[in-house]
């Protein structure tokens, strides 16, 4: 089959650091199922170990981890799914014996195996996975646009459902709104009825989020101090400030962003360090916590809102490109030319 191939970290970026290759065509086992990929989703957390952190596991290593696809095969003891069957693949696999798992935290598990991470991923024809990672699509959704359900659309779901728990009359800030995270972000937050102000760079990108729902969007192409603009937007500061960037002088404006008694949601992914005030923190009492993916378990219903129309992936503008394309397509998102994209094999 073919596949991208990682092999390092491009030392010289944007260099092409994936390479088409003809590799073998992984067989699932007794409890495995065989995905034949339709699309697979292009994640900013890939950019990282594009440009300069490798992965856990040592390359080559196919990435991707946000497969949509028909089943191929299944291996002996699989009785969930049959064969052609229309699926998402959620990308972590918990050990599901843990007391994470057994608690209902499965996204905390020490022992979670990451597909294009800790094994190959979906930037191929096929990928393997645990049945039990395996969840259904509705044929009223797209397959191929339905690939960003299982971590983008999902982890914006965790962050804002199940941490910042946003409800009716909320404020809340999101930034870096202008990208696919964002984007997904702003959708949940506004259907709970909550203002939402959305942070972020391009203009063009600010008005998609306004037309999926924020109130009120902030360009830091036209302002210095997003946090001053916020406050003044608040009256003091946004109930829950929300970065899915992973920068860090993003993360720390978030924290300024936030009124006494509020929560900071950190969802983007990086290995960078963000310096905080701590008399900020113990002074207004802030709540700060990380993101981490989301609980497997909860994908269902997420599959659910999208099917539902909470969510309108059609809007995002995803991008669609072909295998041969993945080196260009990640340096146009690293360069915000698109908010989206994913891999078609």
């Amino acid at each position: 089959m073919r596949a991208a191939v990682f092999y390092g970290p491009s030392g010289s970026w944007p260099e092409k650091p994936l390479r088409i290759e003809e590799v073998a065509k992984p067989a699932p086992g007794p409890d495995e199922v065989l995905v034949k990929v339709a699309a697979c989703g292009m994640c900013r957390t890939d950019l990282e170990y594009l440009k300069e952190s490798p992965p856990p596991k040592t390359p080559p290593l196919i990435l991707g981890h946000e497969p949509s696809g028909t089943i191929a095969e299944v291996g002996a003891k699989v009785k969930n799914v049959k064969l052609g069957q229309r699926v998402l693949v959620a990308f972590s696999i918990p050990c599901r014996a843990c007391r994470y798992c057994r608690s209902g935290q499965e996204n905390l598990c020490p022992d979670t195996v990451v597909i294009g991470a800790d094994r190959d991923g979906a930037f191929a024809e096929y990928v393997v996975a645990p049945a039990t990672a395996v969840y259904p699509l509705p044929e009223s959704l797209p397959l191929e646009e339905s690939s960003i359900i299982s971590d983008a659309v999902a982890t914006s779901y965790h962050a804002i459902h199940d941490l910042a728990k946003v409800k009716s009359g909320d404020t809340v800030a999101i930034f870096g709104a202008s990208g696919g995270l964002g984007l997904i972000s702003v959708q949940l937050a506004s259907a709970t009825g909550a203002r939402v102000i959305a942070i972020g760079r391009k203009k063009w990108k600010l008005d998609k989020a306004r037309e999926l729902g924020a109130a009120e969007v902030v360009s830091l192409e036209e302002v210095d101090r997003p946090d001053k603009v916020v406050k003044q937007l608040t009256g003091g500061g946004a109930d829950i400030a929300i970065d899915v960037t992973g920068v860090p002088a993003m993360v720390e404006t978030a924290v300024r962003s936030t009124r006494p008694g509020g929560k900071v949601i950190v969802v983007g992914f990086s290995f960078h360090k963000a310096q905080l005030e701590i008399n900020r923190l113990v002074w207004n009492q802030l709540t700060i916590k990380g993101c981490r993916t989301y609980r497997p378990s909860d994908l269902n219903k997420v599959i659910k809102l999208v099917a539902d129309g909470v969510i309108d992936i059609r809007k995002m503008d995803l991008r669609r490109f072909k295998l041969e394309e993945i080196n260009e397509a990640y340096q146009m998102l690293d360069r915000g030319e698109i908010t989206r994209g994913f891999i078609v094999p």
